[in-house]
């Protein structure tokens, strides 16, 4: 992700060229349809977070900017080298398979020669692999159950042998729970807790881990990042915080990205920013997006004990952290999608 802000120009081309080369699927059918949508967004996106970049012409035609898959592939190895840029670019175009209506197979196969001709790692042939020999569904379930072992530290074979027995992934020991939860009513004025205590009265949310919650070392993270970056629950500002956490992590942001919207806000139609579709701004997501990759320290580090802040002053731990001020709930503001605050 954060390539799409820091990268050169080049980057930025191959990685939407890889996009569009899948939803093209290899150059064999026309630019449309909603993994287009997605691939325009995605440009007009990045293209308000970065001071003069012009992404557009060929690019986001119907026409296309190549005449062969050869030619395709040969320039987007060009404009991707390195593995870092090449394996953003594959998870990128994954997003075009992933977000296709229908079951894509011309698609799936375009993103096969992709990562045949870049060379992918391990993690990026995993998702590929369950792409072409599952589905998309099964793929983002895949994703999905990496994505809690990699942020929970259980293993994945054991997050997978309780799913498929169709049990919860992962549990919150009602110990933890009790501690987090005093925790929060201890937490003085002003404080992170005492933010996070309004955060959950506002919305009617209960504390993660509780019964019929995801677990509290999943989701207890993500509310925090709504406290530090100023997003409310609401269904656009759900996705800015995605963008804002996707664009600070150092590596692997698209692959955060990608899981918040498949399988946490899926019911949000982040592809066309059409107003007849969607409330969401191209502008306010590339504005998320910058404030995650000018924040200097990573919010989802799994090394960072998040739970010590609590009872530090809400403004000193932004200042500490380096949290670039913006987002849309003012101090004292309502974290409710309705705007409801503490009457």
């Amino acid at each position: 992700m954060t390539l799409l802000l820091t990268g050169s120009d080049e980057t930025v081309h191959g990685i939407l060229g890889a996009m569009r080369y899948v939803t093209t699927a290899g150059t064999t059918r026309g630019f449309g349809g909603p993994s287009a949508d997605l691939v325009n967004a995605m440009a007009k996106t990045f293209e308000s977070a970065r001071t003069g970049l012009a992404i557009g012409g060929p690019l986001l035609e119907e026409g296309g900017v190549w005449s062969t898959s050869d030619q395709a592939l040969a320039e987007l190895c060009m404009l991707l080298p390195d593995p870092r840029s090449r394996h953003e670019a594959i998870v990128a175009a994954s997003l075009c398979v992933l977000m296709a209506e229908d079951f894509d197979i011309a698609g799936e196969q375009a993103l096969v020669s992709l990562s045949e001709a870049f060379g992918v790692d391990q993690e990026a042939a995993a998702l590929i692999g369950s792409l072409t020999q599952k589905s998309a569904a099964v793929a983002g379930g895949d994703m999905f159950r990496r994505f809690l072992a990699e942020r929970s530290g259980e293993s994945l074979e054991v997050i997978t042998t309780r799913m498929d027995r169709l049990e919860e992934p992962l549990t919150t020991e009602p110990e933890a729970l009790e501690a987090y939860t005093a925790l929060l009513h201890q937490a003085p004025a002003g404080s992170v807790g005492a933010e996070l205590i309004r955060f959950y009265r506002h919305t009617g949310y209960d504390i993660p881990g509780t019964p019929m919650t995801p677990p509290l070392e999943v989701l207890g993270s993500h509310d925090l990042h709504h406290i530090l970056a100023g997003y409310s629950t609401s269904s656009s500002d759900e996705v800015n915080i995605a963008m804002f956490t996707a664009a600070n992590c150092p590596d692997g942001g698209l692959t955060y990205l990608a899981v918040v919207l498949l399988q946490w806000h899926h019911d949000v139609q982040i592809t066309p920013f059409a107003p007849s579709h969607s409330v969401l701004d191209p502008t306010d997501l590339a504005e998320a997006a910058t404030r995650g990759a000018t924040t200097s320290f990573d919010v989802s580090d799994l090394s960072w004990d998040w739970m010590a802040v609590m009872h530090e002053n809400l403004g000193e731990v932004r200042r500490e952290l380096d949290v670039t001020p913006g987002g849309t709930v003012p101090d004292g503001g309502a974290w409710d999608a309705r705007g409801l605050g503490d009457g």
